[in-house]
């Protein structure tokens, strides 16, 4: 076993102390130089596996692009052919679909984001000043607290749709012509903005119970195993079926 020897600097000639002095300073020199080293080999591996995973991350997301498309290609001839055969002309969101035998469900649409314009708040104004003018009974302080409880915006500052709803019903038993008008405003106010496109998938296993279809990299976990061709036969026909459509 190595002993360190202790220096005593007080016996140590000028000549010595700087030798000593250029010795540490060298072995800091090289200590700096290997962290350096060692820090720019890191930022290289970082770099090379950064641009090693971005490409079949490019692919990836190429793919499920060209399949959303297809599919929305797919069921816009479905929506229009069941518009033609039912005679009906749908204006919703978002439409499901389900196989014959009822193992698989598609559900594809839009989501909403609640968006109203600047009259909104003359649509309030007009039902406040409805409010004010009730009776102070026990029935008014009710109904006014029913009405402020509808009138709550969320964290953007909108109402919601559905209480739009509930506040025309409330309307349509009233009967008040200052109320129905600011009902009126809030409802013409409502501007809608489709957001994303979306695919849903469920489907059944052999026993009936219903499986979800991951179909986003943050819904799978990194222990997780393929395991469609055991839930279901259906879908492992599906997948050694050749598909040429859907790529």
């Amino acid at each position: 076993m190595e002993t360190t020897q202790k220096i005593d600097v007080n016996a140590l000639t000028p000549a010595q102390i700087a030798d000593l002095k250029k010795q540490i300073d060298k072995a800091e020199k090289e200590k700096k130089q290997t962290i350096a080293a060692e820090r720019d080999l890191y930022k290289s591996i970082v770099s090379d596996t950064v641009e090693e995973s971005f490409k079949p991350l490019v692919g990836l997301s190429k793919h499920i692009l060209n399949v959303k498309k297809k599919v929305f290609d797919n069921f816009e001839s479905v929506v229009e052919m069941k518009n033609e055969i039912y005679g009906t002309k749908e204006s919703q969101q978002s439409h499901s679909f389900t196989s014959l035998d009822g193992s698989i469900t598609i559900k594809i649409g839009h989501r909403v984001t609640e968006s109203f314009d600047d009259t909104l708040s003359a649509g309030i104004v007009k039902i406040k000043t409805y409010m004010g003018s009730l009776a102070k009974d026990t029935e008014s302080a009710a109904l006014v607290e029913t009405i402020m409880d509808l009138l709550k915006k969320d964290a953007k500052g909108n109402l919601k749709a559905n209480r739009v709803l509930e506040l025309r019903k409330l309307a349509n038993r009233v009967q008040n012509e200052e109320f129905s008008d600011g009902i009126r405003i809030i409802e013409e106010a409502y501007k809608p903005v489709k957001s994303c496109q979306f695919i849903e998938v469920k489907f059944k296993d052999e026993h009936g119970k219903e499986h979800a279809l991951p179909l986003s990299i943050s819904a799978f976990g990194l222990d997780d195993e393929p395991e469609t061709e055991e839930i279901n036969p259906v879908i492992k026909e599906v997948i050694e079926t050749p598909n040429t459509n859907l790529v």
